[in-house]
């Protein structure tokens, strides 16, 4: 058999640079034919250039990373939010159909309300309820990623290991401690924060598989927690700086709606024999990898 030829959209971002790591350093994996691609060589929601990508790679499987992922951005640009997140993953799935390629495609815990997740998280199966433009456009992309033959719906949350602290809540307040800054963090608003390595690292185990999984699956480290109580454990691990001061979400001024509490429910992929570790543990692999006194772009 050939090897898997694999398409990574949002080649560039958080996840796929882990995915892009992870894919190389697994024996499975190393051999395969990857092309990454990202908004520097077109824009997803311009179909011509992706069918013309798509034509010329000729991929087994489409892994869909891109997003635009910023809740308040989509809140106020809602045509580009719908452009990007909607149109974007239209015109890979039809892409997809076209070659008879497989599409994984990446969703939120945000396509859930929040207001009564069930015991051990929400399931893949519970009805979602989003409470912004974001979620909304995840929903509309979990329905247009099922129209493809053998398609894996990702739901994951709060990712971090990344290089910018804009998106990256855990650098963002490593940052700020090492500044002798308190970072300020909001305690009432919870979910399952995840490694971006080890979500890398499950997505090449569901890639390895012999039967493929489809359908919707939630991936996402264990262990409930606000990002106060990480900023708290991140302090712990890095022993200086002050303590993290708790926010109430409702003084962040936020524009789109949140979730109080997104927990994912991870049973299906435990029953897939998959558990990712505790995010304690992921947070400290992590910082453990931050170089000391580095500049702020020199994240591995």
């Amino acid at each position: 058999m050939r090897p898997t030829r694999i398409l990574l959209t949002g080649a560039d971002g958080m996840l796929g640079r882990a995915l892009t790591a992870a894919l190389a350093a697994s024996p499975a994996t190393r051999d395969w034919p990857l092309l990454g691609v990202s908004l520097a060589d077109f824009d997803i929601a311009d179909r011509e250039a992706l069918d013309a990508c798509v034509d010329a790679f000729g991929p087994d499987v489409v892994i869909h990373t891109a997003a635009l992922a910023v809740v308040d951005t989509c809140e106020t640009s809602p045509k580009t939010a719908m452009r990007v997140n909607i149109e974007g993953l239209r015109n890979i799935a039809a892409a997809c159909r076209r070659h008879g390629a497989r599409l994984l495609s990446l969703s939120s815990d945000y396509v859930f309300d929040g207001l009564g997740a069930p015991a051990g998280g929400y399931r893949e199966e519970d009805l979602p309820n989003p409470l912004s433009v974001y979620g909304l456009t995840k929903v509309a992309g979990e329905r247009i990623c099922s129209l493809v033959p053998g398609h894996l719906n990702i739901r994951t949350s709060w990712l971090f290991g990344g290089t910018d602290e804009g998106v990256d809540v855990v650098l963002a307040a490593v940052r700020q401690l090492r500044r002798g800054e308190a970072p300020r963090l909001i305690h009432d608003q919870f979910s399952l924060p995840t490694y971006t390595a080890d979500l890398a690292d499950a997505l090449v185990f569901l890639l390895t598989r012999e039967t493929p999984v489809t359908g919707t699956l939630h991936i996402a480290n264990s262990g409930t927690a606000s990002w106060y109580e990480v900023g708290r454990e991140i302090r712990a691990v890095l022993g200086t700086g002050p303590q993290p001061l708790p926010l109430p979400m409702a003084e962040c001024g936020f524009i789109g709606g949140r979730p109080v509490d997104s927990t994912l429910g991870t049973a299906r992929l435990a029953g897939l024999g998959l558990v990712l570790p505790h995010w304690r543990d992921a947070l400290h692999r992590f910082l453990a990898d931050l170089p000391a006194d580095a500049p702020e772009d020199a994240v591995r």
